[in-house]
């Protein structure tokens, strides 16, 4: 075979390798591309569907704020009155009543009557605290912890730091569902004898500090059943707050809160 022969051998093969080098470099550049199409996609799907769960739990704690609002002035405006209707009525009957034992039942019931009225207040109080909406947060932190400690089952310590200062009324309303979520499992679940909450005012938001000497919990398997802990992560990311919580058995429970974002 002549040297032009072998040349051309050579250059068939070098030209034939290259051409699969070329191919195959095309393949996996496709490939990749492919590949990176499928994850752009499947992360725009991701972030839709996250955005619809959001808009979707949004509109559910919307709703609901809006029925305990509802609820809550039912019970002031209608079932209160009407209550203290009756116990005007039975103290009418007491007074004209010359029968002694009807005028001790008449006294009995109006007694009945002034814990109905006052649980009907505190409930509704609970549902829609007056002094969130006329007052702010702070506010109604304060009179949360006051209410808490009267029961005198539990002792709740409630400082601030700053000047209090307003900020939107949804916010504050999550931030205060939030704590008064932290108290409920302290008071029920806990079994904790003293509570700390911490309120921070400042330049660059608010921080809310909590902390209980209860029995603790499993914080892994807690997130994976308790629905109140995840309502407590949901309440706090639809209004953009910074929120993380620990816990351990026999260590007690602690969250801490942070919002930044308050227009």
């Amino acid at each position: 075979m002549t040297a032009v022969g072998n040349s051309e051998i050579v250059f068939i093969y070098f030209l034939g390798t290259s051409a699969m080098i070329i191919l195959a470099g095309a393949v996996l550049f496709f490939f990749v591309t492919y590949q990176k199409r499928i994850l752009k996609k499947e992360l725009e799907i991701n972030r839709i569907k996250t955005e619809q769960q959001k808009e979707i739990l949004k509109n559910t704690v919307l709703a609901q704020e809006k029925e305990r609002k509802r609820i809550a002035q039912d019970l002031h405006d209608e079932v209160g009155a009407m209550l203290s209707v009756v116990k005007l009525n039975v103290a009418r009957f007491e007074k004209k009543s010359e029968n002694e034992e009807i005028q001790n039942l008449a006294a009995e019931s109006k007694n009945y009557l002034n814990d109905v009225i006052g649980q009907v207040r505190r409930i509704s109080r609970a549902l829609m605290p007056p002094s969130l909406e006329k007052l702010g947060l702070y506010f109604a932190i304060e009179e949360l912890a006051d209410r808490v400690s009267d029961t005198g089952q539990i002792q709740v310590e409630f400082r601030k730091t700053g000047e209090p200062f307003r900020f939107d009324m949804k916010k504050e309303l999550a931030v205060f569902r939030i704590v008064q979520e932290l108290v409920n499992n302290s008071i029920k679940h806990a079994k904790a004898s003293r509570i700390e909450i911490s309120l921070r005012f400042g330049p660059g938001g608010v921080g809310l500090t909590f902390a209980d000497d209860g029995v603790g919990f499993d914080m892994e398997k807690m997130v994976k059943t308790g629905l109140g802990i995840r309502n407590l992560e949901s309440r706090s990311q639809i209004i953009g707050a910074h929120y993380k919580m620990k816990s351990a058995p026999g260590k007690g429970t602690s969250a801490v809160l942070f919002l930044t974002a308050l227009n």
